[in-house]
């Protein structure tokens, strides 16, 4: 089977510097003009407010990349299938692994059957395709137990700066899955994760980011230690929710 190996529609770059930082929603407001006055807005987001993003996390029967992220592992992976604007006939099988402040990200396109197949417990359609990344996550299927955990659901405001290869993002209305692991449920459910509307403000860069952009950003917000991934899981973990 031909394989479509891409880098990410919305210019995600692989190695990559990546900061986090949550803000509050007057923060948000406040440095999405300022940012607008320096940076790009994505070519991909043709809506001003930015485009939805859905996925479907992976992990362990142990939940290992759960527990990798929240005792703070250096190294670690976080398998997920993705969809934007709830769009199923682009649906992206993706791993992001993160060594430090740095990312790298691998990924293969999927089918819409692929995806059902997964989400139904058979990981055998992997195995025709030619992609290392299909055949790691078919082999952790197996020997780890790997499933679908949690869908994350949020709205992301891409920005960029051709020249220094900066790519700025807000992601408003970040949602745990309630209900469905299945990201094209008509009837998904989701909850907020921040009751605030905070806005988690994500920054990455290859090697060098720009003095005025730093400046930019001092004295905004908090650094963000955990992931949306973690905060969707804590989420249902709290609420005793699980899902199957």
């Amino acid at each position: 089977m031909d394989i479509t190996l891409y880098e990410n529609p919305f210019l995600e770059r692989p190695k990559r510097h990546e900061i986090k930082i949550l803000l509050t929603y007057a923060q948000y407001i406040e440095l999405r003009t300022r940012v607008k006055g320096v940076l790009t807005p994505d070519p991909n987001m043709r809506d001003p407010e930015g485009y939805l993003i859905r996925s479907v996390y992976l992990d362990t029967e142990k939940e290992d990349a759960y527990y990798e992220k929240d005792s703070g592992v250096q190294h670690r992976n976080k398998f997920r299938i993705r969809a934007y604007n709830n769009d199923d006939s682009y649906i992206i099988l993706e791993n992001k692994e993160k060594i430090d402040d740095r990312i790298s990200k691998s990924a293969a396109r999927i089918t819409r059957a692929d995806y059902d197949a997964i989400l139904a417990g058979d990981f055998t359609p992997l195995a025709a395709y030619d992609s290392p990344l299909c055949k790691e996550v078919l082999s952790l299927h197996a020997s780890q137990g790997l499933s679908p955990k949690v869908i994350v659901e949020y709205y992301r405001e891409a920005f960029t700066h051709p020249l220094s290869m900066v790519r700025i993002t807000f992601d408003r209305m970040v949602a745990a899955g309630t209900n469905t692991l299945d990201m094209f449920d008509e009837e998904l459910r989701t909850a907020p994760v921040y009751p605030q509307q905070e806005v988690i403000l994500e920054v990455k860069y290859d090697s060098a980011f720009p003095m005025y952009l730093k400046q930019l950003l001092q004295n905004n917000g908090i650094k963000l230690a955990v992931s949306k991934f973690v905060l969707c899981s804590d989420y249902l973990k709290r609420n005793y929710i699980i899902l199957r």
